[in-house]
């Protein structure tokens, strides 16, 4: 759910005025903080129905002050960003992150259905870091994959790697112009029998100009989060523990 802090701004004027009023000749309310209350109404009006403990979900601010709403878990110097397909929500990846947090690690799973996509993953980035992350992967999933890799170019200093499963080179954000200039390692992977992802997998895996990069197309015709079975499970808890080994 995306917000600005306008919104919440009024609701928080209005708000004030009632409790002034309420007071009668007594002290006048303290006026709320616009800011906190954009970020509370962000994480009350989340799409999060597999999230039993809501105290687990965040608001990821982007360098323009716009609000979406993230999922939270596990702890460590490891922080995974997690990406959904254009489909779906924050709780796609909620078997991933439970792997993830497994591991000892920590994850992110972002809201990111607006065009703004790559500022939010930029920002999920820096939440993690600021949150005492040494360490960030991000990972996504069709469109995701494709936010994953554009946001991942662009953030200062580099992440310590991208996965990116069933994207398109093409999704509101170019992967392929991503690719050209990303040099972390990096994990591209699409189901052989999924036609046009399987040719821009291979098309994003040869424009990558990474010394760490696999491709990864097993015989299968599940896309983005289908393609999370054992093995490919195995490989990428594996990435997280050592780029460079998994991508050999």
């Amino acid at each position: 759910m995306r917000t600005t802090w306008r919104t919440a701004a009024l609701v928080a004027l209005a708000t004030m005025v009632i409790g002034t009023s309420a007071c009668g000749e007594g002290q006048p309310a303290s006026p709320p903080d616009p800011a906190a209350a954009a970020r509370q109404r962000v994480i009350d009006d989340a799409d999060a129905p597999c999230v039993s403990d809501r105290g687990q979900l965040v608001a990821i601010e982007n360098a323009k002050h716009d609000l979406t709403a993230a999922w939270q878990t596990g702890q460590g110097d490891t922080g995974v960003v997690l990406l959904h397909q254009a489909d779906a929500g924050l709780c796609q990846w909620s078997t991933f992150a439970a792997l993830v947090t497994g591991k000892g690690h920590r994850a992110l799973s972002v809201d990111v259905d607006s065009r703004d996509a790559v500022e939010f993953a930029q920002a999920a980035v820096a939440h993690l870091r600021a949150a005492g992350a040494k360490r960030v992967f991000v990972v996504g999933a069709s469109r995701g994959g494709t936010i994953a890799l554009a946001a991942s170019a662009g953030v200062t200093p580099p992440v310590d790697g991208v996965v990116s499963l069933s994207a398109p080179t093409v999704y509101d954000a170019d992967a392929r112009a991503a690719v050209a200039t990303l040099s972390v390692p990096v994990i591209i992977a699409a189901g052989a029998n999924e036609a046009r992802f399987a040719d821009a997998a291979r098309e994003l895996h040869g424009l990558s100009v990474s010394t760490h990069k696999k491709l990864v197309l097993p015989a299968s015709h599940y896309h983005g989060v289908g393609l999370l079975d054992d093995a490919m499970n195995t490989l990428l808890l594996a990435f997280l523990a050592d780029p460079a080994a998994a991508t050999a």
